[in-house]
């Protein structure tokens, strides 16, 4: 009897230990780091975008694979020349949509791919440049494969070219929501 309680308490507290995890953050950065998310069209000549995929409260702490897409803004004066796939098994572009496998369960952040522009210098400032779902995925929503191999959903971080101030880039993924959902999280 003691161990049928026993273990009804353990079942108990890894349930309300458990939280819903996200596949992190994909965002486009000035460096491989992941640190920097003001970019910069400000003289004529190549540009390298870093897209990083990046860990932020409450996401999966490693993931094997992503799919999103990083088309260029309209407010983006600069022309996109190509990527540079930074593992083997890359498919698609990042214009139009691209899946990445990490080649194992790799620890974030993780610069996944290098997207290469010839900057013209002439991009307005604060142009708002956000990874987006790949479009040819169902479900809607950047996609990425965790450790155990379990689809999450990604949030795509928002750069900005030619930030000003007021404009500042702070990386901080902004999600749609409801006020009846900002509501349920202070009821409890």
């Amino acid at each position: 009897m003691r161990k049928m309680i026993f273990l009804a308490l353990v079942i108990v507290a890894s349930a309300s230990l458990a939280v819903a995890q996200t596949g992190g953050g994909i965002g486009i950065f000035s460096d491989n780091g992941g640190n920097d998310c003001n970019l910069w069209d400000n003289v004529a000549g190549l540009c390298a975008y870093y897209i990083v995929h990046k860990s932020i409260p409450g996401s999966i702490p490693g993931a094997t694979a992503s799919q999103f897409s990083a088309p260029a803004p309209a407010c983006l004066l600069a022309m996109w020349l190509s990527d540079t796939a930074i593992f083997p098994v890359t498919i698609g572009n990042s214009q139009a949509g691209v899946a990445i496998g990490y080649g194992g369960c790799l620890p974030l952040p993780l610069h996944v791919l290098t997207m290469n522009f010839f900057c013209q210098g002439i991009t307005a400032p604060c142009c708002l440049y956000r990874v987006q779902p790949d479009p040819v995925i169902p479900s809607g929503q950047i996609e990425v494969s965790d450790c155990n191999f379990v689809i999450q959903f990604g949030t795509g971080l928002c750069a900005i070219v030619n930030p000003d101030a007021s404009c500042p880039c702070w990386a901080t993924p902004v999600e749609e929501t409801t006020w009846g959902k900002v509501k349920a999280i202070y009821e409890k």
